[in-house]
């Protein structure tokens, strides 16, 4: 696959800011049970996140309507870096029980300000790839997104043991930093035409448009219940619920909560690596294989529920991630297609909501 330049910064950018989020979160989480030792402590870190990644959904159609996508995508990143540093002096001098809730203001504006970056980076890929080349560009990104996140998971255990968790939210201060100047590197190829001011229409009116549309096409719409649905379930994979599962259900040590994170990212990476391998023949099966990986990705789960033996565990963990991948990246492909750049002919916005709506539920 021929890479632009442009294709090039958006993936590096990724690279780093997934990796740095992997950090962020290890880090978070590892603190928050120094200091409290509350499993349900540790859980409200993703759900502080998934509440703000909503409400700045809510808003992302406006920014997108009204802004360049480059832009955009840079001003999340650095947004973000602001924060988190903010975060990184005020764990390292007065994180203790009493201020533990504090910690959740800055996981909702991090979560706040992502919201708006992963609609914009995938409005972003038709304009970098030719059409043809959208499942491979899809797959590659999904290859960088699960490497980094499958090296990151034990990575990441490892800093905080060598380094401490305060130090490790600090690198990743700086992997934010990098991540958020290659960003500026992208080249903006959006025009005036393809950014929209139309301040006739109210803010109602303007914020509801995309949820409209999606509502007025079916395959959208079942798409999108199918979505919310699955998603609302994949909470039960997060990271502090698995913490708990690995202590009380498969009675190991806390070395396997992140064997359980590996496989499952190992699994999200191979599924990644087929749909870039075999990306022609899987366009052609791309209902089929959403169909087959729905149901996969139910079965993994129910069975991944009823077992207590810690190597079935990871084998199930590995199929969920697989199953889920490549349907994720059919999903994806399908939006960019044929939601996307009708949204594009029809003047409306430059990314439909079901691109914002993806990271609501993220799998720590």
């Amino acid at each position: 696959m021929h890479l632009t330049n442009s294709f090039r910064f958006l993936w590096i950018s990724q690279l780093f800011a997934n990796i740095g989020g992997v950090f962020y979160i290890v880090g978070l989480i590892a603190l928050i049970h120094a200091v409290t030792g509350s499993a349900a402590a540790m859980a409200l870190v993703p759900f502080f996140t998934m509440v703000s990644r909503f409400l700045s959904a809510m808003i992302a159609p406006l920014l997108l309507e009204r802004m360049h996508l480059q832009p955009l995508l840079a001003l999340s990143q650095f947004g973000k870096t602001f924060v988190l540093l903010l975060l990184a002096c005020f764990s390292t001098f007065f994180l203790n029980a009493s201020t533990v809730p504090a910690i959740f203001l800055f996981t909702t504006a991090i979560g706040f300000l992502d919201g708006w970056s992963s609609p914009a980076r995938s409005a972003m890929i038709p304009r970098l790839v030719e059409k043809k080349q959208l499942l491979k560009a899809n797959s590659f990104l999904t290859m960088v997104d699960r490497t980094t996140e499958l090296g990151g998971w034990p990575l990441g255990a490892i800093l905080v043991v060598a380094i401490g968790a305060d130090h490790l939210i600090w690198l990743t201060v700086l992997l934010y930093l990098f991540a958020a100047f290659v960003t500026t590197r992208i080249e903006n190829k959006q025009t005036k035409r393809e950014v929209f001011t139309e301040s006739r229409r109210s803010f109602l009116s303007r914020s509801l448009a995309g949820w409209r549309f999606i509502l007025n096409k079916p395959c959208l719409r079942a798409i999108s219940v199918a979505d919310v649905l699955e998603n609302s379930a994949n909470v039960v994979w997060i990271a502090a619920i698995l913490y708990v599962y690995v202590d009380e259900v498969l009675g190991t040590g806390e070395e396997w909560w992140g064997y359980i994170n590996a496989s499952f990212f190992g699994g999200l990476l191979i599924g990644g690596m087929l749909g870039y391998r075999y990306a022609s023949f899987m366009e052609k099966q791309i209902s089929r294989l959403i169909h087959v990986g729905t149901f996969a990705v139910f079965l993994t789960t129910l069975a991944f529920s009823l077992i207590s033996t810690p190597w079935v565990a990871l084998l199930f963990s590995t199929l969920f991630g697989f199953s889920s991948q490549l349907k994720g990246v059919a999903l994806q492909t399908i939006v960019l297609k044929k939601s996307w750049l009708e949204y594009i002919q029809l003047r409306k916005l430059p990314a439909s909501p079901l691109l914002v709506f993806q990271p609501f539920f993220s799998v720590f």
